[in-house]
């Protein structure tokens, strides 16, 4: 059964080759879906320093030779902490908001009032050797709170054209493949083992959706430096890759699947 089964998905992959448009407009769907989520994840929440004169920063210089996942568990910890309103990485070579000498947190402040309580954590971190305060003058408008509403508004459309192109792609290649479709009904084959190739064409368009959302973050990542908002919200962090890849990736899978799975129901898919 199972040598049947995987002829069973090829076929149907096969045959959706043959409507290329309707399979990438549906996993170009899927990368859209995961990059309005993860805007909405990543765009501050919090008020920031709107009118005031400065931005405040504390450079939290690391000791040496952290690892990846000690980086990660003390960024995620300190930007929690009441007052801070962003962690970044630096290294040694970059410019921003001082030159950096040394493996370096930036955290941005909310305000400079919050500097003394955020400070003297930072200082009994084990993993801090030293902290230096910075201010500097508003260089750019910082994004506006109006960019979650809109990130919100774009997930909820990219999930509904992601699910209405699934369905059409579903829907397409069902029709193509009718014959064959007739004749597992016919031989007593399950609704169930009749959709699993369509499962496979929504896994492989979701795979394909999530690679290249992964391609485009990689993009905004290596030249978000120079353009004020990417600055704020593309993660600066080299070792989120592994989490990103592996998140969107299953994401996409399964985005792709729940696509598949609803339009396999819909009466007008034959599935």
């Amino acid at each position: 059964m199972s040598r049947g089964l995987w002829f069973l998905i090829g076929d149907v992959l096969r045959r959706s080759v043959t409507r290329p448009a309707a399979l990438i407009g549906w996993a170009l769907a899927v990368a859209a879906v995961l990059l309005s989520g993860t805007a909405l994840f990543l765009i501050p929440t919090g008020p920031g320093a709107a009118g005031a004169g400065a931005e405040a920063y504390l450079l939290a210089q690391l000791s040496t030779a952290p690892s990846e996942t000690a980086i990660a568990h003390l960024a995620s910890e300190v930007w929690t902490w009441p007052g801070v309103d962003g962690v970044t990485f630096r290294f040694p070579g970059e410019d921003d908001p001082v030159p950096i000498s040394q493996r370096t947190l930036v955290v941005r402040l909310l305000s400079p009032d919050a500097r003394a309580a955020v400070e003297s954590r930072l200082r009994v971190l084990t993993e801090v050797a030293g902290v230096q305060y910075h201010e500097r003058p508003f260089a750019r408008t910082r994004v506006p709170p109006a960019s979650r509403i809109v990130a919100m508004v774009a997930l909820v459309a990219t999930l509904a054209l992601a699910l209405w192109l699934a369905q059409r792609a579903v829907t397409g290649t069902a029709t193509a493949w009718g014959r064959e479709l007739a004749l597992l009904k016919s031989c007593g084959v399950s609704p169930a083992l009749r959709r699993t190739p369509f499962l496979a064409l929504g896994a492989a368009a979701g795979l394909t959706g999530g690679g290249l959302y992964i391609g485009i973050c990689w993009a905004l990542w290596a030249g978000g430096g120079s353009v004020p908002y990417l600055r704020d919200i593309v993660p600066s962090f080299p070792y989120v890759w592994g989490g990103l890849v592996g998140s969107g990736l299953a994401i996409g899978v399964g985005l792709g699947l729940v696509g598949a799975l609803i339009a396999t129901l819909s009466p007008t898919s034959h599935a």
